[in-house]
């Protein structure tokens, strides 16, 4: 049990060395202009050691793009679990959402540029799993407006426009920028806040 639990730490490692060098270049050459031979002198490796984990560029693409949701969606999972009133639990969904995409900022990059060239079965996986996190958001803001401390007309359009405001962070975030990632997840908390009109406690 001990040496298939190490084999599979050590194997999951390596996946993760070669999802990251991906990623780098992925997000810095496109990935039609990345080879396989490309990653494989980002690590300093054979082609062999790729293989032995993935069946090929788009396998790497997919397992790229689904992290940078299943991030975003384990949050709202684990929000949408915790005790609190609906504002409190759309503050700290917005701005830890916020934090990830900032954090993730090549994966998602990535994830949304190069979304055409995923295998149909991954894109649907995505997609469910992005739709899951659009009704999760979508629950925390009609729990909101049946407890009367939202006033939102279309939770759903609401529910979008929050997630859509968010995600765009990846698109024009820069490092050493005026605010700080912190400050940025505030901000866009408290709009996501403005959106639901939310009452003054």
């Amino acid at each position: 049990m001990a040496l298939s639990a190490m084999r599979e730490t050590v194997t999951q490692f390596k996946k993760g060395l070669i999802l990251r060098a991906a990623a780098k270049l992925f997000f810095e050459r496109g990935y039609t202009a990345t080879t396989i031979d490309a990653i494989t002198e980002e690590l300093s490796t054979s082609r062999r050691a790729i293989y032995d984990h993935f069946a090929g560029k788009a396998e790497i693409l997919s397992e790229i793009c689904e992290q940078s949701v299943r991030f975003s969606l384990d949050l709202a999972e684990c929000v949408a679990r915790e005790p609190g009133d609906p504002a409190q639990r759309l503050r700290r969904l917005a701005r830890d959402f916020a934090m990830i995409v900032i954090e993730n900022q090549d994966y998602i990059t990535i994830s949304t540029r190069e979304k055409q060239f995923l295998p149909p079965e991954s894109r649907k996986r995505i997609l469910r799993m992005q739709e899951k996190f659009d009704r999760i958001l979508r629950g925390i803001l009609l729990d909101g407006v049946e407890r009367e401390q939202f006033a939102i007309a279309d939770p759903a359009i609401t529910a979008l426009a929050i997630g859509g405001m968010i995600i765009w962070v990846h698109s024009w975030y820069r490092a050493g920028g005026r605010l700080s990632p912190a400050e940025i997840a505030e901000s866009m908390a408290d709009a996501a806040l403005r959106m639901a009109l939310a009452a003054p406690s």
